[in-house]
């Protein structure tokens, strides 16, 4: 069914504006969550904030800045003036000296709004929080309002697709139901040309480093991919938000669809990127509830390191991105996922696709396939910067001696065989 059909209008702009001021109230004791998204240094999301930061003092409102980082941009680092600034601690790490935002500090100060910048930021060791997300999570629980900037590839859920893009891995992510959590997502827009002027013009970094950085990152072609990335996670939220006014006026349709997607995972170096393209797919049918499956059989007790960090790693991911990891012990993986399937209505599976020329014609593949009628199969092609798992020295070895046994044992009269 689609939206023209529906048994009520559509939301009046005025009514819509009414809900998302009333969606943006806090929880009770908590502060609101403001998140400055761009595509690329040097868009302006520093600036923005605190050029904000002066609107908001101008009416009455109490702020302070936690941590701004300007990179030496003088036409940023003159917004500062005027603000109350937090100062900085010094954490001596890897014998640098690092200025780190002071959380105890501001939660002692308790204004009513904080600028805390770099939110993919990584703690040093001795703080009480690994990720610079989770001690902005300790300020929103002290009911503090928190405005934050952060650059899209940092979205855990994108990391495979910004490999692909610009092959660069980002090592520092942000879970995406913490960002969904936001009151807003202000998205802090310029042309790729015009940031591409501004680097050569050394705006945004020193003439030497915007030379390498075009020839590296600042591609055009990149660019242009990731500000789509960013206009498609304020576009996903917007959504979001009217789906959410449509279910409050009682609205059905396609929004009362019960959908529920199982992921199987299984000890291999593209687990990661099926649970990400899992988590793609349920936020497309408005955040969906969705599973992680692993089917632990006799095959786990010979899992070397890697396959086990594989393992682990997957469900990590899940469990960032807000998904459920579920491990039930069986003979058979295709039985304990259709018997699971069924068992808990889901509609959408989704598995690896097969790299191997026949595999579709495997036991798995053609047992799910065919007794999962109702429910909807996907096989995902493992993407991205993953690299190929080595071949096993000991696992050709135990190859080669089966096949040996085979052999031999067809030779040998059988009765031997037998008692």
């Amino acid at each position: 069914m689609v939206i023209e059909d529906y048994p009520e209008e559509r939301p009046l702009p005025e009514e819509l504006l009414e809900l998302i001021e009333t969606e943006a109230e806090p929880q009770v004791g908590r502060g609101n969550f403001i998140v400055y998204l761009g595509y690329a240094p040097g868009v302006g999301k520093t600036y923005s904030m605190l050029y904000d930061a002066h609107l908001l003092v101008a009416e009455g409102k109490d702020v302070v800045v936690g941590y701004a980082e300007t990179h030496g941009r003088p036409e940023t680092e003159a917004l500062l003036k005027g603000l109350e600034v937090i100062p900085s601690i010094v954490v001596e790490y890897k014998g640098l000296k690092i200025k780190e935002v002071n959380y105890d500090r501001i939660i002692e100060r308790k204004p009513q709004i904080v600028i805390i910048d770099e939110l993919p930021h990584t703690n040093p060791p001795g703080f009480p929080e690994e990720k610079r997300y989770q001690s902005i999570q300790r300020v929103l629980k002290a009911g503090i309002d928190v405005c934050t900037a952060m650059n899209v590839q940092h979205l855990e859920s994108l990391k495979d697709i910004v490999y692909q893009i610009c092959g660069v891995e980002v090592k520092e992510t942000i879970p995406d139901p913490f960002i969904k959590g936001a009151k807003e997502i202000k998205l802090i827009d310029l042309p790729p040309e015009e940031l591409l002027k501004r680097l050569r013009e050394g705006k945004v970094y020193v003439k030497d480093m915007a030379e390498e950085a075009i020839k590296r990152f600042f591609k055009l072609s990149n660019l242009i991919a990731l500000r789509t990335l960013a206009l498609r996670v304020l576009a996903d939220q917007l959504d979001q938000t009217l789906k959410e006014y449509l279910r409050k006026r009682g609205v059905s349709g396609p929004l009362g669809l019960k959908e529920k997607i199982l992921v199987g995972i299984y000890a291999s170096p593209y687990a990661s990127h099926l649970v990400r393209k899992t988590y793609g797919l349920a936020s497309e049918l408005g955040g969906v509830e969705w599973v992680a499956l692993y089917v632990e059989t006799e095959k786990a007790k010979s899992f070397t390191e890697e396959e086990k960090r594989w393992l682990r790693e997957a469900m990590e991911v899940t469990q960032k991105l807000g998904g459920r990891v579920e491990v039930v012990k069986g003979y058979s993986v295709a039985r304990e996922i259709i018997k699971y399937a069924k068992k808990e209505n889901v509609t959408k599976i989704i598995l690896g696709k097969p790299r191997r020329e026949g595999a579709l014609r495997s036991t798995i593949y053609k047992e799910i396939i065919l007794q999962t009628e109702g429910i909807d199969i996907y096989l995902i092609a493992p993407k991205g910067g993953v690299k190929e798992p080595r071949v096993k020295r000991e696992g050709i070895i135990l190859s080669f001696l089966n096949m040996v046994k085979k052999f031999w044992s067809g030779l040998l009269p059988k009765h031997k065989f037998h008692k």
